[in-house]
């Protein structure tokens, strides 16, 4: 399909360039004809010849052209191999055209009967003494115009070979590496997210297929996620089913004491609310994704909803004698204030769960300079988060520690729903661990940071 392109393409300019120089050859041609009736009828003059008809006779002869003359009177004459021809396609009007004093130019058809070039015809009043007559010449030969169309001809051949072969030579250099897309996306479209096109190219094919093998990468993550996700969930809703499998069916046996009883049930009532909160979490997430999660931002003070939250949670942090250090300052900001507490609430329920006994919380806001955005830290003297874990804690049902979460009541979702939500309002949140050689004492840090003002698209998106 390329190659009928460039060969049509080829095709229309070779044409357009060959009508508009013959435009330009005929206008040249017409011009120099005309100038040759007058140098003609000038000679005549001058030379005072004994008669016209001799004169005009061997002149046709010299100028190497075809005469066609026709008197006032309506007498044809004509000079010149091709005179019958000239004069047996000259019009009525034509003539009296030029018997008006107007410069009349006839392109002629082709010979039927040679297929030569018959040319240009120019008719003009000539005055030889006190003759008039509507004079037409026509050149004889036309080597030049000839000569263009073999050469044109000759030209068009030669580019239609040469844009052949650099067409073959190129379609390798071009439909090679298509192939290599089209076998990597249909081997993408059937599962296999391991494919990828290796191309060291610097032009469009090389930034295509360094677009492809991005979107194979994203997709290969999204498939591990995937997996891991279905495979959390799995784990997640079996163990807690397990345990009340278990012990409902121990529940049924006679042989169990009372105060086992109420032990047993009160496992169930803690598996119950795990599941509970699983799929609490589970659902708040869905809705987080989805574009239809109520999204209300308001103006409100910030520095007082953190002390609220911090307030509400107290009985927790202080049976466990917990020093909460509260470094606010008077903040207003424009959020869903619902979301937000949500976020504080689960990052403090995390930071008290893994401080130890007497441990320390701080909260801090700071306002960074020049920046219409707000940095809230909370941080713990908790053990702190492995280094290789760091940066996967906010990914869905991912725990740093399986079986101390497990204990505690975890899902994994807690700081996956508090990323969706500062994602939603425009803001960023990062952890940081204490944890290392060099620290006087462990623990994490979460820092979240939100603009003052959600950015214009999320409200376009709502």
């Amino acid at each position: 399909m390329f190659l009928v392109v460039v060969l049509i393409s080829i095709v229309v300019a070779f044409l357009f360039t060959n009508h508009y120089f013959r435009k330009d050859f005929r206008a040249e041609q017409s011009i120099q004809l005309s100038n040759t009736i007058s140098d003609i009828e000038r000679l005549y003059m001058v030379s005072e010849p004994r008669g016209l008809m001799p004169f005009l006779s061997e002149t046709a002869r010299l100028q190497e052209v075809t005469m066609v003359g026709v008197s006032m009177d309506g007498r044809w004459f004509g000079f010149g191999e091709r005179f019958r021809s000239v004069a047996g396609q000259l019009k009525p009007e034509q003539v009296e055209a030029v018997f008006q004093g107007r410069t009349v130019a006839v392109q002629l058809p082709e010979d039927e009967q040679t297929g030569r070039l018959q040319g240009r015809v120019v008719g003009k009043l000539a005055k030889f003494g006190p003759f008039e007559v509507a004079l037409f010449l026509s050149p004889e030969r036309m080597p030049l115009e000839r000569s263009f169309m073999r050469t044109s001809n000759m030209l068009l051949i030669t580019l239609l070979m040469i844009g052949s072969l650099l067409f073959l030579v190129a379609a390798r250099y071009l439909v090679q590496p298509l192939k290599q897309l089209t076998s990597a996306t249909g081997r993408l479209a059937k599962g296999d997210f391991t494919v990828r096109v290796p191309m060291n190219r610097k032009d469009e094919l090389g930034e295509l297929a360094e677009s492809f093998n991005k979107m194979a990468d994203s997709l290969s993550r999204l498939e591990s996620m995937r997996s891991d996700f279905v495979s959390s969930v799995s784990h997640e809703l079996q163990s807690p089913l397990t345990s009340i499998n278990g012990f409902a069916e121990a529940l049924r046996s006679m042989e169990v004491t009372e105060e086992e009883r109420s032990h047993y049930v009160d496992i169930i009532k803690q598996e119950s609310g795990r599941l509970s909160r699983l799929s609490d979490n589970m659902l708040r997430l869905a809705s987080l994704d989805s574009q239809h999660h109520p999204f209300h931002p308001q103006p409100f003070r910030l520095d007082r909803q953190l002390r609220d939250v911090v307030l509400s949670c107290e009985p927790q942090w202080a049976d466990k004698g917990i020093e909460m250090e509260l470094h606010l300052i008077e903040t207003t900001i424009q959020a869903d204030a619902d979301s937000l507490n949500q976020v504080w609430v689960n990052v403090l329920h995390n930071a008290i769960k893994f401080t130890p006994q007497g441990g320390r919380i701080g909260v801090v806001m700071e306002q960074p300079a020049g920046e219409e955005a707000v940095i809230v830290r909370l941080s713990d003297t908790g053990p702190g988060i492995p280094e290789e874990s760091r940066e996967r804690i906010f990914e869905r049902f991912y725990k740093a520690d399986p079986s101390r979460d497990r204990s505690s009541g975890g899902s994994g979702l807690g700081l996956s729903i508090v990323k969706r939500i500062v994602s939603l309002h425009g803001g960023s949140v990062e952890a940081e661990s204490l944890v290392g050689p060099g620290r006087l004492e462990s623990g994490t840090v979460i820092a979240v940071k939100l603009p003052l003002k959600p950015p214009a698209e999320v409200g376009e998106l709502r």
